[in-house]
């Protein structure tokens, strides 16, 4: 039997998934080694999905396909792997997860795309106190992902791979996603100088149609961050985001300013014209 632990909501779901009796029990399935794959199984489009947190058990067997941010530690046996996720990475479509894969190499904070089927409806209590009532699936295949394919997928990619140097400080912008949710900038600082040189990501401005866009902090995404200060012979790179732009929109410049503590060196600003195809 699996151990008990912080979220008593694992137990339980090794008994929901495996059939073993719970307080919601499971639909036909002969052991806990169910093979998901073998199920007469209708994936579900993204709005059943969505419909499927009112009432989960009336889409017991349904194919799931969808990305989640896991929150708590998972927990594993001989069994499997267990695990407790936000399903879109919204905090109101709380997911539970079971892999029969026991060396799941998952942590906390991992956004995951997950393959598989809804087995029933977890209705108990974590270890708080706290009612818990969340779909539970059994799946097929659980693979780490990122903020930006799970959640914020590009529309449109601008490779510009066009730098500038200005007495070694070089600046390279590598590429430009355009997505629903962000406009993300990719950047690379190089120092080919003899000094320390300097970059601060809030300096940088989006204009066009006679507007300026400032960087906007997506914290929740974890994304890479160009360093602030860079040694000589050193290189960095990262993502600065900005707001989505319009549809219609078919060009914008970019701005960045640099310093370096040569201070005989004057640094203009670095400006690139981006054109969407």
């Amino acid at each position: 039997m699996f151990k008990k632990s912080i979220l008593l909501i694992f137990s339980v779901v090794v008994l929901i998934l495996g059939g073993c009796g719970a307080s919601e029990s499971s639909s036909g399935g002969d052991s806990s080694k169910s093979d998901p794959s073998k199920e007469d199984k209708k994936l579900l489009s993204d709005e059943e999905f969505e419909k499927m947190f009112s009432e989960p058990k009336k889409y017991k067997g349904s194919g799931v396909d969808f990305y989640a941010r896991v929150f708590i530690e998972p927990e594993r046996d001989s069994d499997g792997t267990y695990l407790q996720a936000f399903a879109n990475n919204h905090d109101e479509r709380n997911v539970v997860i079971m892999s029969e894969d026991p060396s799941l190499e998952i942590a906390s904070e991992d956004i995951i795309h997950v393959k598989g089927v809804i087995k029933d409806t977890f209705e108990g209590e974590n270890a708080f106190g706290g009612q818990v009532t969340a779909p539970a699936i059994l799946a097929e295949t659980v693979e780490v992902s990122d903020y930006q394919t799970a959640f914020a997928p590009a529309k449109e990619t601008i490779e510009l791979n066009e730098e500038q140097n200005q007495h070694g400080y070089i600046l390279e912008v590598q590429k430009v996603e355009l997505a629903d949710q962000e406009t993300r900038v990719y950047v690379k600082v190089s120092n080919e100088m003899d000094a320390k040189i300097n970059f601060y990501s809030f300096d940088a401005k989006l204009t066009a149609d006679g507007k300026q866009l400032e960087e906007e902090m997506n914290y929740d995404a974890g994304y890479q961050e160009v360093q602030s200060d860079i040694l000589p012979g050193v290189e960095s790179e990262g993502i600065i985001v900005f707001p989505a732009i319009p549809e219609e929109m078919t060009e914008f410049t970019l701005y960045f300013e640099g310093s370096s503590e040569n201070w005989e060196l004057t640094l203009e600003p670095f400006v690139f014209d981006v054109v969407l195809p």
